[in-house]
């Protein structure tokens, strides 16, 4: 019996420095039929020149240089080309370890209906060095987490086809990163799956090393900040979500009640809400301390 194809979603953008390593880690994943299309999203170095290298040199690459859309348009784009049973998301600059597809596949394929995988990863400098300090918390997936908070990761999701075809025709104009999209259409319509094992080397850069510096107050501070990034973005994107899904009414009073908290009573309902939940408790905390103070919508 053939094995079902996995298409890998990747969007590219001045990525010539990583891409190759990249491109390598792919073509030796062990899942035995993959198909990489590759979208440029306007890149002004050598990546393109690099794509097509390896389009040469492999049967299984297809590459779509275009404009510039951002990155969660890219990979909207992308996500309209797929037409494979199983369909992942991949950055330009990370690693895969070879098990990767095949250990998110082996777990949809237990799914009957739209499900996501997504799962940790391995946090690397720029030279592939570990960094002192993992993330290796159990995730707790659900849409009450969705609404507020992104436990899927882009380069580690991958989805199968029930889901893929329900997202393509359902593309949002404000989603805030095309991850955040999946979880919470993922979390709406079917089931997450949540690896705590990571198959992933993941390239931090200079600035966007995880860890906070200054004990907890400089923990508190970088949270909310992180937390405060969001602000508009997140009313934008759900107000797109409750247009395009509706049906579960406890789901879609779920966002009805986030969007309601730009009134001073909506806000103290979100404060004394245990159906929205961000996986810790740190961050539950300051979540709930920026909706009371109308900095979160």
């Amino acid at each position: 019996m053939e094995a079902k194809k996995a298409q890998i979603l990747l969007s590219t953008y001045n990525g010539e420095r990583f891409l190759r390593e990249q491109l390598d880690s792919l073509m030796r994943q062990t899942w035995g039929s993959i198909e990489v299309l590759a979208r440029d999203d306007g890149s002004s170095d050598g990546t393109v020149g690099i794509l097509r290298e390896y389009a040469g040199r492999y049967g299984n690459i297809r590459v779509y240089p275009e404009e510039n859309k951002g990155v969660a348009e890219s990979f909207f784009e992308l996500l309209k080309k797929s037409d494979a049973d199983y369909v992942a998301f991949c950055d330009q600059d990370d690693v895969w370890l070879e098990d990767k597809l095949e250990t998110a596949v082996a777990r949809l394929e237990t799914e009957s209906g739209p499900a996501l995988y997504c799962g940790n990863k391995i946090l690397v400098d720029s030279d592939l060095e570990p960094l002192a300090k993992q993330d290796a918390r159990e995730k707790r997936p659900g849409f009450g987490n969705a609404v507020v908070e992104c436990i899927c990761t882009g380069c580690t999701a991958v989805m199968n086809r029930k889901l893929a075809d329900i997202m393509r025709a359902r593309l949002p104009e404000h989603a805030i990163m095309h991850d955040w999209w999946a979880y919470l259409a993922a979390s709406y319509v079917g089931n997450v799956i949540f690896d705590k094992e990571a198959h992933i080397l993941y390239r931090q850069h200079g600035g966007n090393v995880v860890g906070a510096k200054g004990g907890f107050w400089g923990e508190l501070r970088l949270k909310a900040a992180y937390l405060k990034k969001s602000r508009g973005k997140l009313r934008a994107q759900l107000s797109d979500f409750s247009r395009l899904y509706h049906g579960d009414a406890e789901k879609d009073a779920l966002v009805r009640k986030v969007l309601a908290a730009e009134s001073g009573k909506g806000r103290l309902r979100i404060a004394g809400s245990r159906e929205i939940y961000r996986q810790s408790l740190l961050d539950g905390a300051v979540m709930r301390a920026l909706f009371l103070a109308g900095r979160m919508l």
